[in-house]
């Protein structure tokens, strides 16, 4: 039969253990739950009849730990005056806290897992829903601004067309390495301004961090719980792992206390001198939906930003984005723009991809001329190389079923599948 008079429980992280004793409540909290070579070592403060009593960092697994423990309990309340016995309490938390800590997450027969028919996103096509997305660019590039202003049409439910996004509404939570409260607060305003949601009052959460995730995290799944957040924004992933972006272990123990936490993140991190991915190949490994940023143009009223999908696990990649950003006095416009418009964006795309584009904005289009049209979207001349790759790209295509050669014009396959997928540009 269950006693009654205890009661154990999970609150955020960490843990409450409450126990009647001779008329006594004596109610523990513990957390900061950490397991390392077979030592469970936990932070445990004691309260009796609504009274602080101690706190401490006991080791949970250890005899000589817990004896230290109960006796400082016993030096505070004596069991000749109280009646309560510390030792036997103590063992019972400790016992306690060592199952429901190595317990983990339950068994499962893959049978009765529920597949869902179709992909969960956040912000559909950029976020996919309680996955690890990533935004990386360099210094500059409109990642943060960018990252703070898919928090903002969460956390508003703002719908605008001219977005070409569609939100799911949910609260953010936004865990800053990089500044400070007034300067996201300030960007928040000017954001909801450029959506003409003047004095909107905003439910984002924000916390600035010094820490790394992984030491954090206590602390963050309890603002998850006590705040129903569905969004991590992470603002930076070097200073979240504690400065190891170079370091396999440093940046795998971010991504697993991200998943400790659970939900939709989005970690915003930069690049290396060579323009990639900056740290531990664990980063690309462990990010499920990855983005990268660009931008043109260092105008400081206005920008143009291009987004390159670069991995993904559960879905296609999906098409290049392209947002025009413009500064004004006291509100930030993002708008969606066209990608073969954006400067930014149509100087990356690969010659397959602007073939296929070409075609499908312009067509009929004249197969000679591809290759002159290619060139000046590339911003280049039109060599004999660029000739040769443009021809191969557009004798692919036509083999695929994408495109079809009537006559010498190039058009859109009317039973073609749509635009090909990201890993079909690699054949090419």
């Amino acid at each position: 039969m269950e006693d009654l008079s205890t009661k154990f429980e999970r609150v955020g992280a960490g843990y409450i253990y409450t126990k009647k004793i001779h008329g006594h409540t004596v109610e523990a909290s513990i957390s900061r739950v950490k397991e390392s070579s077979d030592r469970v070592k936990a932070e445990v403060g004691i309260v009796v009849n609504g009274m602080p009593i101690a706190r401490s960092n006991p080791v949970l697994t250890s005899v000589s730990g817990l004896d230290s423990f109960w006796r400082k309990l016993a030096r505070r309340l004596p069991q000749t005056d109280w009646q309560i016995d510390w030792e036997s309490y103590v063992e019972q938390l400790a016992a306690r806290v060592i199952d429901s800590h190595r317990e983990g997450d339950p068994e499962l027969e893959l049978s009765s897992v529920q597949i869902p028919t179709t992909v969960a996103w956040q912000i559909e096509p950029m976020l996919l829903a309680g996955q690890a997305n990533v935004l990386f660019g360099p210094g500059g590039s409109g990642k943060s601004m960018i990252g703070l202003w898919f928090s903002v049409l969460m956390d508003t439910a703002h719908v605008d067309t001219q977005h070409a996004l569609t939100v799911k509404p949910g609260r953010v939570l936004y865990l800053d390495w990089e500044t400070d409260s007034i300067e996201i607060a300030s960007r928040v305003r000017d954001l909801q301004n450029g959506m003409n949601l003047n004095g909107h009052k905003t439910g984002i959460i924000y916390r600035r961090c010094n820490q790394s995730l992984a030491q954090e995290a206590d602390r963050i799944k309890d603002i998850i719980d006590k705040y129903k957040i569905d969004m991590l924004v992470i603002d930076s992933l070097g200073l979240a792992t504690g400065g190891g972006l170079d370091e396999a272990e440093s940046v795998l123990e971010y991504f697993a206390a991200l998943r400790w936490l659970g939900g939709t993140s989005l970690t915003i991190t930069h690049t290396n001198k060579e323009g990639h991915l900056f740290g531990s190949v664990y980063t690309l490994n462990c990010g499920r939906s990855i983005w990268e940023v660009k931008k043109h143009g260092g105008d400081e009223d206005a920008i143009d930003v291009g987004l390159w999908h670069r991995k993904v696990n559960v879905v296609g990649k999906q098409k290049p984005q392209a947002f025009g950003m413009e500064f004004l006095d006291g509100s930030i416009v993002i708008s969606a723009k066209d990608p073969m418009e954006s400067e930014v964006v149509a100087e990356g795309l690969s010659v397959p991809e602007l073939v296929y584009q070409i075609v499908a904005r312009e067509a009929p289009v004249e197969r000679g001329l591809l290759a002159e049209r290619v060139a000046m979207y590339r911003g280049e001349a039109e060599s004999g190389n660029l000739k040769a790759s443009v021809s191969t790209a557009i004798t692919r295509h036509i083999n695929a079923g994408r495109l079809v050669n009537e006559n010498g014009l190039l058009n859109i396959h009317k039973e073609s599948d749509g635009e090909p997928k990201e890993g079909e540009w690699t054949l090419l």
